[in-house]
């Protein structure tokens, strides 16, 4: 059985994520004690929002100047976001990394043990929605909110960042005008064995099939499609992974990875791309967002506040987020992420109330499928 990481159903989360199982919580929700957190966040949301970051920086300066981060983002992202926040406001940052699901279990462990360790946490969508249903979450109305549009505001957290979908390939092995040109072009007999599947790319499965079925494909059709780009295709572990087996030539396409990290192995003069010749794609692209929230009971609320506003900031979280080649939740000069892409809306309503059914038909896809390298 492969382990899955990314659309276990809510009840799942939730259930591996207490430490006293799922009934720990009556209704669902962790209380939360007023007097621990709300006179920080009401000081600085009862100012005007030119006056926020004033007063929330001076409140950081009582609450010692740190910043507890929980986050999904990788050690290479995570670095310069923590770097370039301490030398805006002399807060030092103290970073706790894993995947999502993890971050998701230690904050709400702590938070039941009534012992918050996070102050703020930036992770996957399908973990900011379980934070913020647990009610674990205060709302932020800063000034950068105004920035970030109607696609990546949610109840409780914000979109800080997306991850784009679009296949890949190596320069070398797939030459100009034999790239795919649409998702079903993956089905077709010429790239039988030439491309590579994420073993947990469940929440990409759902949205192609979605997309397809919107534009009059019946479900008979779908099917087809999946079933023969399965037979065209190997399985591999890990997007990174699949990278380092494109760009060294083992591999001479991905039926999907994110476009930043394409963008990121190509600029450091990997021989690999996600946009054909031309510049312009005509694949639709998916843009999963990740999300940033302050925690209700943070032991430094300021300093949370402040980040989540900073990291909203085009001149600020954006900014590094742009220069780390991911795309950014707000319009940033000098951004280039999505140019040449046609997006698509990403079902983060459906994906969020999933019972874990995608994972189940995605692992059913590719059973049998060979893994790269054997």
């Amino acid at each position: 059985m492969r382990p899955r990481t990314r659309l276990l159903p809510l009840s799942a989360l939730l259930c591996t994520a207490l430490l006293a199982g799922c009934g720990g919580v009556p209704g669902g929700q962790i209380t939360v004690s007023a007097g621990d957190f709300r006179s920080a966040y009401e000081q600085i949301s009862a100012l005007p929002k030119d006056q926020q970051r004033a007063k929330a920086l001076e409140l950081t300066k009582k609450e010692g100047g740190t910043l507890s981060l929980y986050t999904s983002m990788t050690a290479d992202i995570v670095e310069p976001v923590a770097k370039a926040f301490e030398k805006k406001y002399g807060i030092k940052v103290v970073s706790f990394r894993g995947n999502s699901e993890t971050v998701l279990q230690r904050t709400l462990q702590e938070l039941q043990a009534r012992k918050p360790g996070a102050d703020a946490v930036e992770t996957n969508f399908l973990e900011m929605t379980v934070l913020a249903g647990k009610g674990v979450l205060a709302d932020y109305a800063g000034p950068s909110l105004a920035r970030v549009g109607k696609t990546g505001r949610f109840k409780h957290w914000t979109a800080s960042r997306f991850n784009v979908f679009l296949p890949a390939w190596n320069t070398r092995l797939i030459k100009p005008g034999h790239e795919p040109r649409s998702w079903e072009d993956l089905a077709k007999p010429e790239y039988k064995g030439k491309f590579t599947l994420e073993l947990s790319d469940s929440d990409w499965f759902a949205n192609v099939t979605g997309y397809w079925l919107d534009h009059g494909k019946s479900q008979a059709e779908v099917d087809s499609l999946w079933k023969r780009i399965a037979a065209n295709g190997h399985t591999t572990k890990g997007h990174t992974t699949m990278m380092q087996f494109l760009t060294a030539g083992q591999t001479p396409m991905e039926a999907m990875n994110y476009t930043y990290i394409t963008g990121r192995a190509a600029e450091q003069g990997a021989p690999v791309a996600y946009l054909p010749k031309s510049g312009k794609s005509t694949i639709p692209a998916f843009a999963r967002p990740n999300g940033v929230g302050m925690l209700g009971q943070a032991p430094h609320p300021a300093s949370a506040w402040l980040f989540y506003d900073w990291l909203l900031a085009p001149d600020g979280g954006q900014r590094v987020i742009v220069d780390q080649h991911l795309t950014p939740s707000t319009k940033v000069p000098g951004d280039h992420s999505l140019d040449g892409i046609t997006l698509a809306p990403f079902d983060v309503a459906g994906l969020s109330k999933d019972d874990g059914s995608w994972d189940r038909k995605y692992d059913a896809l590719l059973r049998g499928v060979p893994q790269s390298g054997k």
